[in-house]
């Protein structure tokens, strides 16, 4: 996951309504006709199973009230639990779908106590935290919780989630504290929540777990003064929801629809699992990209190739480096490209090695001005933005520079990923397709 601006864009103009209304004239004296009732709505049509409704938008309302003008921001609604209960529950909005991450975050001030969660604790009884590290350099620290999860019709029973922000341990959030700032509010995240919906089962798996490392920088045992890192067993660590349904549990399809200029707003559908309804099968010309084992591809672009590439809705752009366009000038915009003309590219997404039933696909997308009137500096109710692109920076956690495909990458694409240990007819996870 990664979002320049904080996930929210700037805007250097008001937006201007006009009220445009409409007259006529008519013989004086006469009654007009009554107008004809409006035909009625039709009626919604139901969601198949294993499909969970997605939106991009503007995002939900922070504390203040104020929107918090998300961009390129896909979310869903996810529904938590007391585990075993199936009244106590609570249905939570603008959950930001990301499948460059492992595991459910939902804000604690969105949790009440009456909601009955069964806080996850250590061997010595000390409640278990976890730190979120996210490529931009934000983190998210809150406590691990476990909930019974519901996607659509869809249920995980005794899933851990992180709750972010716990007021309890919240001061100790030095621990897991890096350069852009905690995620811990509407405000800041831009969210209520991230549904981390990636390629692997855990949020850290076998790196984390007995014997391991204590000192894995992901979960720590706390006091309320103080915390030490602690080795957490695979699972009571933070897990995909979706391999814990009973069924449709292999994967996923992402199904947005294209996206010709800017607009509003969009909806799509994610469909759980893979080749196992008629829903989520990949088209016979579709494309499967196993990964490596971090869940990495290679884009080729300019002939020079990222191995550090990955697809990932939880980006609101494209980021990667090259000189063929200047990064925008203007602070407003810091950390997005601003070409003077619409400029495409042709990029080559491949696996290494070259295992997979195709070993690489051709992408073409464009980059606009983020400045320009067909980004940020047209309409204030745009939300969905799909020539959005900015450089990937340096590296960072010690790993190269990235090619991190963001959400544009998904619009007009039925986008699969492959789990970890699972199967299905494309092969085994991990892998992306479309």
């Amino acid at each position: 996951m990664c979002f320049n601006n904080y996930w929210a864009r700037a805007w250097v103009a008001a937006l201007m309504l006009g009220l445009l209304t409409a007259c006529g004239g008519g013989g004086g004296g006469s009654t007009p006709a009554p107008a004809p009732a409006p035909a009625p709505a039709p009626a919604p049509v139901p969601l198949a199973p294993n499909a969970l409704a997605v939106t991009v938008d503007s995002g939900p309302l922070d504390e203040t009230g104020k929107s918090v003008n998300a961009t390129n921001s896909l979310y869903a609604t996810v529904t938590v639990c007391q585990p075993g209960s199936t009244s106590n529950c609570i249905t939570i909005d603008h959950v930001l779908v990301d499948t460059g991450s492992t595991g459910l975050r939902l804000l604690s001030s969105l949790l009440p106590s009456s909601l009955n969660l069964i806080q996850q604790n250590s061997s010595s009884g000390r409640p278990v935290l976890n730190c979120a590290q996210f490529v931009d350099t934000s983190f998210a620290w809150g406590t691990v919780k476990s909930a019974d999860v519901k996607l659509g019709a869809k249920t995980a029973l005794g899933v851990p989630i992180q709750a972010i922000g716990d007021p309890s341990y919240d001061k100790l959030s030095g621990y897991c504290q890096s350069g852009a700032g905690s995620m811990s509010t509407i405000a800041a995240l831009g969210a209520k929540g991230i549904l981390g919906l990636g390629l692997f089962q855990q949020d850290c798996g076998s790196t984390c777990a007995p014997p391991g490392n204590a000192n894995n920088g992901v979960y720590f045992a706390c006091t309320s003064t103080s915390c030490a890192g602690v080795a957490v067993s695979t699972a009571n660590q933070l897990q995909n929801p979706v391999i814990l349904f009973a069924t449709d549990n292999n994967g996923l399809m992402l199904s947005l629809p294209a996206v010709p200029t800017s607009t509003n707003s969009l909806s799509g559908l994610i469909y759980f699992g893979v080749a196992t309804q008629t829903n989520n099968q990949l088209s016979s010309t579709g494309k499967v990209l196993t990964t490596d084992a971090f869940g990495d591809i290679t884009t080729t672009l300019q002939g020079a190739s990222t191995g550090n590439s990955y697809l990932d809705s939880g980006s609101n752009g494209i980021f990667f480096n090259t000189n063929a366009m200047p990064s925008c000038s203007n602070a407003l915009y810091s950390g997005f490209y601003c070409p003077t003309t619409l400029t495409p590219f042709t990029a080559t997404l491949s696996v290494t090695p070259s295992t997979a039933t195709a070993s690489s696909v051709n992408v073409v997308f464009a980059v606009d001005n983020a400045a320009g009137n067909n980004v940020f500096g047209g309409s204030a109710s745009w939300s969905v933005f799909p020539t959005l692109a900015g450089p990937s920076g340096p590296a960072t956690y010690g790993l190269p520079a990235a090619f991190d495909w963001g959400l544009p990458f998904f619009f007009g694409k039925n986008v699969f990923i492959g789990f970890e240990g699972s199967t299905s007819p494309l092969g085994g996870g991990t892998y992306f397709a479309f």
